[in-house]
């Protein structure tokens, strides 16, 4: 350890317990020696320029400064006026609690941190000169700098905490100066409700002021910020400033595979609260069907009545409205333990409840009700609910006490138009695509997404990575470079994974919490690791990088390291996924294997998909992967007059850092236009498998591969075809409705053939009634083989010996067309255009359009 820790201390204990037997790993210095450190990089960076800007501005390029005046993390909800409310799904649009401020914004942008506007943030500032910005939006696409696209390398030197550009301007850091007035009901200041500020997202970090009082600052673009406005809100007109930073010291962990854009990137909006509220609220929902609940209350010096509980109701979703469905009810006293603060926990056990998979996703709404104040305000949330338990027993990860396979692929939040403003349809889109194309999970990459996608796929069902926003590749990896191991960045890890599952905990589609993506690994990568799992023992924990060998490799098992439940390795081999699950097939107690990424969908590839689905079906403890990508982050532009889809390297000066067309490796174009490869996998992905029996009978086997549901809402289809026409069809005569993992046979009657085609039997599976985003004939398996004519066949060659000559071709003009005959070859040319019109072939018509 470098003699850095000192005896007895809780660090010096900490890396006991970590590091015994895995050898000493660098310690991060002092905290004086960073500030030292950090106080000379500023002062030898300061210019006349720089001098301008308050000292602190300087915060941006602390390591250790990840936020400050801004409210706790809490899980996502929204508290409406009443119980009935909340059961009629009103959400913020049906509530007077809810004032959106998304649209257009007073917006000033300045190249440098020291051109910035100064006192902008003051009520009386005269911004009439200034333009205007849509919030959500990204600067870049709206007029003002241009997009930047890197993979590894950061778009400034990587020399962290201070930044410094890469193209020919090294002070180049743009700043967003934006204003907005509003003014709150009157009725908030009456009911004396308490007012809060939320910004959904914003790139990179933010400073806010209420009429002209500073609030705080933020960082980390991919998590909300919520200011408290209440102490300086005004009646009538109201000034809300943000200062928006597009690079500071958190931008050295937001290094992912995508574009650098700036701005407020998610809805802004006011939310009200009585004084006594729910201030955050947890769920956890098992299989065992036991409901546990957990919450903290502000009170505001209020008097809790002996007595006082939260009220709980639970229904099934879309039932909420009807008390004969109602699942339970019950009370969860209210404790006080401060003059502020209060809490309540309690569980129930729930009978009759259908557990939750992505295959049926089945949810239920618990409503919350607060008690009310002394002036008789309260107020009502209402959550989604899963039961389901998800778990590693005997190196497998279990759902529901079943064997989990995941069909998964990354998804970055991109759109062609907005950038990293995702729609609500865009997301609807999304899902609805990957459903049908037989994926099951998704990981998002590489940061925690938009509240809203995860209610998606809570509805719809997919299993889910959620990551936190955690990436410093351009760093490196090894012990003495990363910022994992660099305790002058542990806050700034610590914060983000924390955040993440305060936000997102009570999402039962959340199977796995993810520390990051290509960070490295150490010390703060350790903690992170350890809070979650003393924070939520009900997930599983991973990270790709927790291996002792600084680099991953493709064909060589590396060493796991203690921080991560599962082997998720990244761009594995075949032979590797092989190599491990003969090594640990038969073990109770190594780690499963899920990939994080494989099969990089750039160009023509995805061809080798099935080699890895051998493997994976071949044995238990490989659980399958994560495709990269789910879509190519094509910017929609113009060249020489046309429409394209722009890349890295299209935007910006000759000087502008880029790594140009990596980041065009989707499934799907960025209009959602499906690529070649995504049918390839489609088909290997299929949750059916096929296999011939005896094909001279007609005889095959189906085997249900999903992991929960039966084979009752698919349809099942046969055909015949004779050179890809098809000749006769119809149901499968035995109706399919094996449970998982269990095969089924059929006999199909095959009609007679001629020796004078190419036979193949097609069979298919389609989904027999709308359910969900599926909706009834929608293909979701097929299987094909060739068919080989037997000697009873029934014979059209007239028993000609093999060796008598071809016929000779006889042709006829007609007044529009010469038909061209040559025994049973029938050929039809146009007269007028010289097009072939038609083929027939033993009367049976080849083509559909002339050629």
């Amino acid at each position: 350890l470098e003699g850095r820790c000192s005896a007895g201390s809780d660090r010096a204990k900490l890396c006991e317990i970590m590091w015994c037997g895995r050898g000493a790993r660098r310690v991060a210095e002092p905290e004086a020696l960073v500030s030292a450190s950090l106080d000379v990089e500023v002062a030898r960076q300061t210019t006349e320029e720089d001098e301008q800007v308050s000292a602190e501005m300087w915060k941006w390029f602390d390591p250790r400064a990840v936020g400050a005046g801004r409210e706790p993390a809490r899980a996502t909800f929204f508290a409406v006026e009443t119980p009935e409310l909340a059961k009629a799904g009103a959400g913020p649009k049906g509530s007077t609690r809810f004032l959106a401020l998304n649209g257009l914004w007073k917006f000033t942008w300045s190249p440098r941190v020291g051109s910035a506007p100064r006192g902008f943030e003051r009520p009386g500032f005269d911004d009439r000169k200034w333009g205007e910005m849509p919030v959500p939006g990204n600067w870049e696409l709206n007029g003002h700098g241009f997009p930047i696209y890197t993979n590894v390398q950061y778009c400034f030197h990587a020399k962290p905490p201070m930044i410094k550009y890469r193209g020919k301007d090294p002070r180049y850091n743009p700043v967003g100066s934006y204003r907005r007035m509003f003014k709150p009901p009157a009725c908030w200041f009456q009911q004396h409700l308490e007012v809060f500020l939320h910004i959904g997202a914003v790139c990179c970090g933010c400073k806010v002021w209420l009429n002209g009082v500073q609030l705080g600052f933020s960082t980390d673009s991919k998590l909300p910020t919520e200011f408290k406005l209440t102490p300086h809100l005004s009646r009538g007109k109201n000034i809300l400033a943000v200062e928006v930073l597009c690079w500071n010291a958190s931008s050295y962990l937001e290094d992912q595979d995508a574009w650098w854009l700036g701005g407020i990137t998610r809805d802004v909006y006011l939310f009200a609260r009585p004084p006594l509220h729910i201030r955050d609220i947890k769920v956890c929902a098992g299989a065992d069907c036991l409901l546990k609940l957990d919450a903290e209350l502000c009170i505001s010096g209020a008097a809790l009545l002996a007595g006082e509980a939260l009220h709980c109701e639970l229904f099934p979703r879309g039932s909420e409205s009807d008390p004969e469905k109602r699942v339970c009810s019950f009370d969860v006293p209210v404790v006080g333990r401060s003059q502020e603060v209060a809490t309540a926990s309690g569980e129930f056990l729930c009978k009759d409840v259908s557990l939750w998979n992505a295959e049926q996703p089945s949810l239920y709404t618990l409503v919350v009700a607060s008690p009310e104040t002394s002036a008789g305000v309260a107020e009502a949330i209402a959550l989604a609910v899963g039961f389901r338990t998800i778990e590693i027993a005997h190196s497998r990860v279990m759902l529901n006490g079943r064997e989990l396979t995941i069909r998964g692929v990354n998804r970055v939040e991109h759109d062609a138009w907005t950038g990293h403003v995702i729609s609500r349809e865009a997301m609807i889109a999304d899902i609805k695509m990957m459903k049908s194309h037989n994926f099951n999970a998704v990981r998002c990459a590489h940061y925690p997404n938009d509240p809203f996608w995860y209610m998606l796929c809570d509805e719809y069902g997919l299993y889910v990575v959620d990551e936190a926003n955690i990436e410093s590749h351009g760093i490196g990896f090894l012990p003495e470079h990363t910022l994992a191991n660099d305790e002058a960045w542990g806050e700034a890890h610590m914060a983000r994974a924390q955040r993440m599952v305060q936000r997102d905990r009570n999402h039962p589609c959340i199977l796995f919490w993810s520390l990051g993506n290509e960070a490295g690994n150490g010390i703060n990568m350790y903690r992170a690791y350890m809070w979650l799992k003393r924070a939520d023992p009900t997930r599983i924990v991973q990270y790709e990088g927790a291996r002792l060998e600084p680099l991953w490799s493709s064909d060589k098992v590396e060493t796991i390291d203690m921080n991560t439940d599962v082997y998720c390795p990244m761009y594995p081999s075949p032979a590797k996924l092989k190599a491990y699950a003969e090594l640990h097939e038969g073990s109770s107690c190594e780690r499963p294997l899920i990939m994080c990424e494989y099969m990089h969908a750039q160009g023509n590839s995805v061809g080798g998909l099935q080699q890895y689905w051998d493997e994976i079906s071949s044995y238990g403890i490989l659980q399958g992967g994560f495709i990269w990508d789910w879509m190519d982050q094509g910017l929609a532009s113009q060249a020489n007059g046309k429409d394209i889809w722009a890349y890295g390297g299209d935007f910006g000066p000759s000087d502008t850092p880029s790594d140009y067309n990596f980041c065009i490796n989707g499934l799907v174009q960025p209009d959602r236009t499906p690529s070649p490869a995504l049918q390839e996998v489609k088909k290997v992905l299929q949750p059916l498998a096929f296999k011939a029996v005896d094909l001279s009978e007609g005889r095959i086997a189906v085997c249900n591969r999903y992991t929960f549901q039966s084979l009752e809402n698919l349809d099942f289809t046969w055909s015949v075809l004779a050179d890809g026409i098809e000749v006769q069809g119809g149901a499968l005569p035995s109706r399919l409705d094996s449970s998982p993992g269990v095969w089924q046979e059929v006999t199909i009657a095959l009609p007679r053939m001629s020796c004078d085609f190419e036979y193949h039997l097609l069979v298919m599976a389609h989904v027999r009634t709308d359910s969900g985003l599926e909706q009834a004939g929608q293909e979701v398996a097929w299987e094909q083989w060739q068919l080989e004519v037997g000697h009873n066949a029934a014979e059209t060659r007239a028993d000609a010996p093999l060796d008598q000559p071809p016929p000779s071709p006889l042709a006829q003009e007609l007044s529009s067309q010469v038909v061209v005959t040559a025994g049973p070859l029938v050929a039809t040319v146009e007269l007028s255009s010289g097009l072939l019109s038609g083929l027939k072939y033993h009367g049976l018509e080849l083509m559909s359009t002339p050629l």
